[in-house]
């Protein structure tokens, strides 16, 4: 069995519209599946609908816990999606990057979406959907869901200026992934997210592997989606299995020391 042993814990961070103590798990098996190859793993239980900010002192509440709780010096934090947003605004604003050795982005919208500023222009839609799934995930422990600041976040000019306002630190290594759908085995939710997020051109049904790039790029995983990077399918994409692909990257991690 490989040896998953990081020399620092890692965190794992989840992005929009799910919450990771939900009885429909953001990162399926892969928790349970990294801890049994000897990965000391946490789980972050920020908000499914929170704002950046919010969600980001979230995160730093949590790994201050971790820290406390394992005596480790620092974390690798692993974010998918919006998520890896949420991180870097945790290491450079809220100044936690001393205490992080790495950050990983899987499929996250470093450069933002244009769909998201096409989708809030249709004001009337956004408000209807953002009442509901606000209120869906207040009832399942969303403590401040805020749909509009969510996703107001993620079009490319608030991205652009967040990046200008969130360098990133030396103390930190960063790597990233993206992931692209080519036209083979579309399921239906393919199929919706693709037609949302038309005006991206290709994606992985949510976010182009473009806009995923960030520090060191690890390259687009082809025909995966976007719940595919956290293994949220129920079935397998061919030549991809995102058990191996974590264990893989966490093998890394540990190979490089951290």
């Amino acid at each position: 069995m490989t040896d998953c042993r990081t020399r620092y814990p890692l965190l794992l961070i989840h992005g929009l519209n799910c919450r990771d103590d939900w009885i429909f798990s953001y990162w399926g098996p892969l928790t349970d599946l990294l801890r049994a190859h000897g990965a000391a793993v946490y789980l972050s239980g920020q908000d499914a609908w929170g704002g950046v900010p919010g969600n980001a002192r979230a995160l730093l509440r949590r790994g201050e816990e971790i820290l406390a709780e394992t005596g480790s010096e620092k974390l690798n934090l692993i974010a998918h999606s919006k998520g890896g947003v949420e991180a870097r605004y945790l290491l450079s604003t809220l100044g936690f990057a001393p205490r992080a050795a790495s950050l990983t982005t899987i499929c996250t919208p470093h450069r933002g979406s244009k769909a998201a500023a096409e989708w809030l222009a249709r004001e009337r839609v956004c408000r209807i959907a953002g009442r509901g799934l606000e209120g869906f995930w207040r009832a399942r422990g969303d403590r401040d869901p805020d749909f509009p600041a969510a996703v107001s976040a993620l079009t490319p000019e608030a991205m652009e200026r967040f990046n200008r306002e969130n360098p990133d630190s030396p103390l930190v290594y960063y790597q990233s992934w993206g992931a692209r759908l080519d036209g083979a085995g579309w399921d239906p939710m393919d199929r919706l997210q693709l037609w949302l997020t038309r005006a991206d051109g290709p994606t992985d049904g949510l976010v182009s592997p473009e806009s995923a790039v960030w520090g060191r790029w690890r390259g687009t995983l082809e025909g995966v989606s976007h719940q595919d990077g956290v293994g949220g399918r129920r079935r397998k994409r061919p030549g991809f299995d995102a058990g191996e692909f974590y264990i893989r990257l966490v093998r890394e991690l540990a190979e490089m020391g951290f």
